[in-house]
């Protein structure tokens, strides 16, 4: 009876002790993802939407060559024509002020003027 008690413990120690293990390699962050840089204007989904009706409806901004996938974080390559946005877009929404964009397949790519990163990407 002693060494059944002693065995179900040890089994249960051994069990608690792996899942324990698991638990831990499940919660260890992967080190071969990529990084999503944050983005550095904070615009809500009605301040994206204004500004997506008055560049591409109103305003019609010209699109800009398709260009690979473009992300949060990336330089803007020199070739690109930056636009500031419209009187309208800034007085609705006063953080693009300082703040140029480029339209390409239909998505506003909101860019920092002063070193030419993607700031942020409307859809």
């Amino acid at each position: 009876m002693k060494q059944t008690t002693i065995k179900s413990a040890a089994l249960l120690v051994a069990s608690a002790t792996g899942l324990l293990v698991s638990v831990a390699i499940a919660q260890t962050p992967s080190q071969d993802r990529d990084v999503i840089p944050p983005r550095s204007i904070n615009l809500t989904a009605e301040q994206s939407y204004i500004i997506k009706e008055i560049v591409l409806t109103e305003m019609r901004a010209e699109q800009a060559p398709p260009n690979t996938e473009i992300k949060i974080g990336d330089k803007v390559a020199d070739d690109i024509k930056l636009q500031a946005f419209p009187k309208l877009a800034a007085e609705k929404v006063p953080q693009v002020r300082t703040y140029k964009f480029f339209v390409t397949q239909n998505k506003i790519v909101v860019v920092s003027p002063q070193d030419n990163v993607v700031a942020d990407i409307i859809k």
